[in-house]
């Protein structure tokens, strides 16, 4: 083993070789640093439209939302009680980030020159506003701590746009109920997410308002929302939350839905992404391999006349052929690490400096995402590799049908 690995660095690096500079060597190698660097970027891109629409989507509904039994996916859903214990029970469950309880209400905002339908989300100070805060484009967040309801709200750039108002200016709501009621509120803040379905229609308000309009008492909301830490636990954390709530009171029945439950279109278009990135992967991994099995039939004819002396040194076709496995797991190498070293650099500049930029309207953000996930990138690296290797097997097998004398006269 010793000697084959000796020999094939000497091939691999020796000055007077010809077998790196082989200019279809040269070519496959490039084809695996190409592949693998567009395959990484594929992986690091998806992982990021994930990453991005989630956290969104999470941002607006929550990753688990507990609402009345019989609230058939809608805003206007009958209302629950929701007691501070039950909401100290599930804070205090290992995973939940937090949990707080709202109101929502359809509305239509009227400014002086337009009018748009809306649902009015109410909030409380139990809720950390961290996902409006980080994209508000002007103004700032209300405080709904004080005493007196307030009447500041917080509107998408989309819904000012529509509405044309600005931070400070008053908007009037109308509520299609028995009687109709009226409310005049203030702009406090404007957000942007790029989430166009979701900010057409979302504005936040003091949830005080909203329980005076229902007839609600304090504890009466539309539902309350939990953020946990991992995605991957919100099937867990449903079945610990279904076992916290009370089921033996009338008309008292809760149901507990999970982030792609409530949104199970977006969840398809992602897995959607994901077969068209397998279909990549697979296309990019069978054209690299292909030129790597060229690369390497080029370079064992080269090295027709070294194979035939090697041979009449009594060197077995087994260890011939792993010998020039060992060399073509170099070049793979090679091309492997510049690959990576491209796809890093690339996803980097487009991660920090956002160069290219998508339709929000279709794609829910307006730059390219990124997400270099350290795990998926070993565990791509180790499959090309793998896969490679596997397919340069075959191209060994001509080393077993050379005869000695014949190449060694051979040029």
């Amino acid at each position: 083993m010793k000697l084959e690995l000796f020999i094939a660095h000497r091939l691999l690096n020796g000055s007077k070789s010809r077998a790196v500079s082989v200019p279809i060597v040269k070519i496959a190698v490039a084809g695996i640093a190409l592949g693998v660097c567009v395959m990484l970027l594929s992986v690091f891109i998806i992982l990021g439209f994930k990453n991005e629409i989630t956290t969104k989507l999470s941002g607006f509904t929550a990753h688990l939302n507990m609402t009345a039994y019989e609230n058939n996916e809608s805003y206007t859903g009958n209302e629950i009680e929701v007691s501070d214990s039950l909401v100290g029970e599930v804070r205090r469950l290992p995973g939940v980030v937090q949990a707080y309880t709202y109101v929502t209400k359809p509305a239509i905002l009227k400014s002086k020159e337009e009018i748009h339908g809306v649902i009015l989300k109410g909030m409380d100070t139990s809720y950390r506003p961290d996902f409006y805060t980080g994209h508000l484009q002007s103004g700032e967040y209300p405080h709904y701590a004080g005493e007196e309801v307030s009447d500041e709200v917080v509107v998408s750039a989309s819904v000012a746009r529509l509405l044309n108002v600005g931070v400070g200016d008053k908007i009037t709501a109308h509520f299609v109920q028995d009687p109709p009621r009226v409310r005049v509120f203030t702009v406090k803040g404007i957000y942007d997410t790029g989430f166009k379905e979701y900010d057409d229609i979302f504005v936040l308000c003091d949830m005080r308002h909203l329980q005076r309009l229902n007839g609600w008492g304090k504890k009466q909301v539309s539902g309350m929302a939990v953020e946990i830490e991992d995605l991957k636990e919100m099937a867990g954390m449903k079945e610990r939350i279904e076992l916290l709530l009370p089921m033996d009171e009338e008309n008292d029945f809760y149901r507990v839905a999970t982030l792609r439950e409530m949104a199970p279109q977006v969840f398809d278009w992602l897995s959607l992404l994901n077969m068209n990135v397998w279909i990549i992967l697979i296309l990019i991994v069978v054209v690299a391999g292909f030129n790597m099995v060229s690369g390497l039939l080029i370079f064992i004819l080269d090295q027709t006349s070294f194979i035939g002396m090697m041979k009449a040194l009594g060197y077995k076709n087994l260890r011939l052929r792993r010998l020039f496995l060992w060399i073509a797991l170099g070049l793979i190498g090679r091309g492997m690490l510049v690959g990576n070293v491209l796809a890093i650099l690339l996803g980097g500049l487009q991660s920090y400096f956002r160069i290219v930029k998508l339709d929000a309207a279709t794609y829910y953000m307006d730059t390219v995402p990124v997400c270099m996930d350290i795990f998926y990138g070993l565990l791509l690296n180790a499959g090309v590799l793998l896969v490679s290797l596997l397919m340069l097997i075959i191209p060994t097998m001509l080393i077993s049908r050379i005869r000695p004398i014949q190449a060694i006269r051979f040029e």
